[in-house]
């Protein structure tokens, strides 16, 4: 009797931890989620700008539950950040031989300046005649390049737009949008911070010339990256990445359906509470 009274608090104790835990998430979550609702009825944002605003945040939460890398990083000693960073960015610095073959120093101090972004369906990434100060790596999910609204190329995992840019060499302007066609994640390391690495390791500027391999050179204006397809291979490649990108679109909608739908359920549930009070 006594080791089953044992056993019972044991258990009955991990239950409530995980109650308390659960429900401090959710209380974070429903503060920003008021937060959000308040900040755009006091601006009065226009609808459609309202609903990104909405997709953006449930697509972060999903992504993160609120919790801010560098925040959480803020008083970790350097060698403890770079750890954590280059395991946040492992996908970039295995599959990019640009960072994959530099050394193990360069990798370190490159693993604290590279962002990671995220986009929902429709975000625009680059605008054209925007000023090109960084190079971007995607590592998940598909974007679109276009230019006078038409379609020109199609990016997906493994590809990388931007500027080959060198030190030496003012930015360019872009010559086209680009455009996230599903939730996307894209790594992005900025000319800046470029410009310290190279300058804190000189052996790293032969690498970053003779490896980065840019698919989309933001800043010329000739050629697009199906110009040298067959017509019927254009169409071949563009059907297949349409199909592959709406079905990860799909599933991703999917989840963001069950995040709202529990929340709207959290919320009829409290009216109910407070009704019967």
């Amino acid at each position: 009797m006594l080791i089953g009274a044992f056993f019972y608090a044991i258990i009955f104790g991990s239950a409530t931890n995980i109650i308390m835990r659960m429900g401090a998430q959710q209380s974070r979550f429903l503060d920003q989620q008021k937060d959000l609702q308040m900040y755009t009825d006091v601006n009065q944002f226009p609808l459609d700008l309202r609903n990104r605003m909405e997709d953006y945040f449930y697509y972060h939460w999903y992504n993160s539950k609120g919790i801010e890398h560098s925040k959480m990083m803020e008083s970790w000693p350097r060698t403890l950040k770079e750890d954590t960073s280059l395991f946040l960015h492992r996908i970039l610095f295995a599959e990019w031989p640009v960072f994959n073959e530099a050394s193990t120093g360069c990798r370190r101090a490159l693993s604290s300046r590279v962002e990671r972004h995220g986009f929902t369906p429709g975000d625009y990434i680059v605008h054209v005649e925007d000023c090109v100060d960084c190079v971007y790596f995607v590592v998940r999910g598909h974007v679109k390049i276009l230019r006078d609204g038409d379609v020109i190329g199609i990016l997906t995992k493994g590809d990388t737009f931007g500027e080959k840019w060198w030190p030496s060499a003012s930015s360019g302007k872009s010559n086209a949008d680009i455009q996230a066609m599903t939730y996307a994640e894209i790594e992005v390391l900025d000319h800046t911070n470029l410009r310290e690495i190279l300058v804190k390791f000189p052996d790293y500027w032969q690498m970053w010339h003779k490896k980065l391999e840019i698919t989309y050179e933001l800043t010329k204006r000739e050629g697009d990256i199906f110009e040298n397809l067959p017509d019927d291979l254009k169409i071949f490649v563009t059907n297949e990445r349409t199909a592959a990108y709406e079905e990860e679109k799909e599933d991703e909608m999917d989840d963001m359906a069950l995040l709202r739908n529990a929340q709207s359920k959290l919320d009829s549930l409290k009216k109910i509470l407070e009704a019967n009070e």
